[in-house]
């Protein structure tokens, strides 16, 4: 219960922490759109372009985040158009093409991305009057438009550029196809914006309906959200009035135009409206046309040199951070790399260490059993011999001393070196069969079916003098009738099980079950032991 729970707060934490990243992502994005869209400081354009620069390249990784790439490469062309880097901005453009192709399936906002990155393109070579290259690029957006309302958008692009060149009447064809379209696609504001056009060519033209048409689109252009394209018929109006002659409508339209651009703030379409003024004969406007047109300069000059100290700001604190980040992540590599060295020694040295002890043990049970058979042993049997050739009223020194050769005898077996050259089950065998007689039977199971060659010596001569303290122990103390020792492996692990009938005891570890612990614990092992009065003796080895 109390893991399921566990997991259900980490999974709401983590779906907690997805939806607070997503929503900083998304406000991050409706901030920095809206200081490109209206920069009020002179290190706005800079932040911005530094935040979609990156939003761009972390995109750019991922096939699945086209339209994010798409949306941060066309606002890094829009800062460009402010700073009017013309070429950075057409170049921003054509990189947004080439995503729009790689984004499938095409919906209704892949179609309005793209024809939007064709109309930035458009005005891009309008500007440059480069108008080959601009109607080349709305005649082949042209053909692929799907909707009535795009190819309104392409036909009256294509028109206004015809009317640059000042060929009226291929431009009147295409306003005219524009509107239909328009007015075949319902949409109001595309209807206000071709029938504006087209009447303002019937009027160059001298056709009729001119008046009647313009009129028409203001109205419509009041009716909707969209005020500041109210300045294109106000213009048309002016001029319209203008060529006929007429002041007071001349003066009428060409005000409103300058209300409409004083009351929304927007600089340069009061220019516009100012130029206007001077265009229909008003040169008193001309002062403060030149006045903005400069102020319009020197923001945007003020704008390119802010911009270009601000962003090697950012690039340069950039650089500082990922120094740092670099250092600190090097540093704490370095610290990692010490600790894991450090333990690795440790542990190196403390098997090293414990192998050591365990050979330290091994040699010294080996040299105490040399020293007792060839220095006790042999004594002992000679002063033996030595009475048997003297008196045979010594019988009694005799056996007391046959009993001390027993013993160290006895002493000397169970410290001698084993062999482990020896087959490890003969050898295992060979001790069983040492403690079995009259009086004891020793029972094994399963002793061949343990595979003893994925043990090492160490571990072997372990288990042996482990095996061989409990068989002495049960010899000694237990006068048991019975012992089965059983042998199985459980995953990984060796378990041996002793058991004899035996009278039993009160659990009280002395030198000799310390020892066989110990022996254990060396070895990484473990042994627990049960026993009670006339209850027989238990252990249990596990390697």
């Amino acid at each position: 219960m109390k893991s399921t729970i566990t997991s259900f707060l980490f999974f709401c934490i983590t779906i907690l922490t997805a939806y607070l990243s997503n929503a900083q992502v998304t406000d991050s994005l409706t901030y920095y759109s809206g200081i490109v869209d209206n920069p009020t400081k002179p290190e706005d354009l800079a932040k911005a372009y530094t935040f979609f620069t990156k939003e761009k390249a972390k995109n750019a990784t991922s096939p699945k985040k086209l339209a994010n790439e798409l949306y941060a490469t066309q606002y890094l062309a829009e800062i460009q158009k402010k700073l009017g880097y013309s070429s950075e901005n057409e170049l921003l453009n054509l990189e947004s093409l080439k995503i729009l192709e790689r984004i499938q399936p095409k919906t209704e906002w892949t179609d309005i991305s793209y024809l939007r990155v064709i109309n930035e393109l458009g005005i891009i070579y309008r500007e440059r009057e480069d108008y080959t290259q601009a109607l080349k690029l709305y005649q082949e957006a042209l053909t692929s438009a799907t909707t009535l309302k795009n190819q309104a958008v392409l036909l009256n692009n294509i028109g206004y550029v015809y009317e640059h060149l000042e060929e009226l009447d291929i431009a009147y064809k295409y306003y005219n196809q524009a509107y239909t379209k328009a007015v075949e696609a319902n949409h109001t504001r595309e209807i206000a914006r071709t029938l504006s056009n087209l009447s303002f060519i019937k009027s160059k033209l001298d056709l009729p309906g001119a008046r009647q048409g313009l009129l028409k689109a203001l109205e419509l252009r009041l009716s909707n959200p969209y005020t500041y394209e109210l300045g294109s018929s106000y213009e048309h109006l002016a001029k319209h009035f203008f060529q006929l002659k007429d002041t007071i409508s001349t003066k009428k339209y060409s005000d409103d135009f300058i209300q409409l651009a004083r009351k929304n703030n927007i600089a340069e379409l009061l220019q516009s409206a100012l130029k206007l003024k001077i265009v229909t004969g008003e040169p008193k406007y001309a002062s403060e046309y030149l006045k903005i047109n400069d102020s319009l300069t020197k923001i945007e000059e003020e704008q390119r040199n802010n911009f270009n100290y601000y962003v090697y700001q950012y690039d340069k604190k950039e650089k500082d951070l990922q120094k740092s980040q670099l250092f600190n992540e090097r540093l704490l590599y370095l610290i990692l790399f010490i600790a894991l060295a450090s333990l690795s020694i440790y542990f190196v040295l403390k098997y090293k260490h414990r192998k050591e002890k365990l050979q330290e043990i091994y040699n010294t049970e080996t040299r105490i059993s040399r020293k007792i058979h060839d220095e006790v042993a042999n004594d002992v049997y000679h002063v033996m011999t030595q009475l048997q050739t003297s008196a045979h009223d010594n019988r009694e020194l005799l056996d007391n001393l046959e009993n001390i050769y027993n013993r160290t005898r006895d002493i000397s077996r169970q410290n001698s070196t084993i062999n482990l050259t020896t087959p490890y089950v003969d050898l295992l065998r060979d001790l069983f069969l040492s403690y079995k007689d009259e009086q004891v039977n020793v029972i094994t199971k399963g002793l061949p079916s343990i595979n003893w060659e994925q043990l090492n010596d160490v571990q072997k001569t372990t288990i042996y003098r482990v095996l061989q303290e409990l068989l002495t122990n049960m010899k000694k103390h237990s006068h048991a009738s019975i012992v089965i020792l059983s042998f199985e492996k459980s995953g990984k692990s060796l378990i041996i099980n002793y058991k004899d009938n035996g009278k039993g005891t009160a659990i009280i570890k002395g030198n000799g079950l310390q020892n066989t612990e110990n022996r254990i614990h060396s070895i990484n092992g473990s042994i627990t032991f049960e026993s009670e009065i006339g209850k027989g003796f238990k252990a249990v080895i596990m390697i």
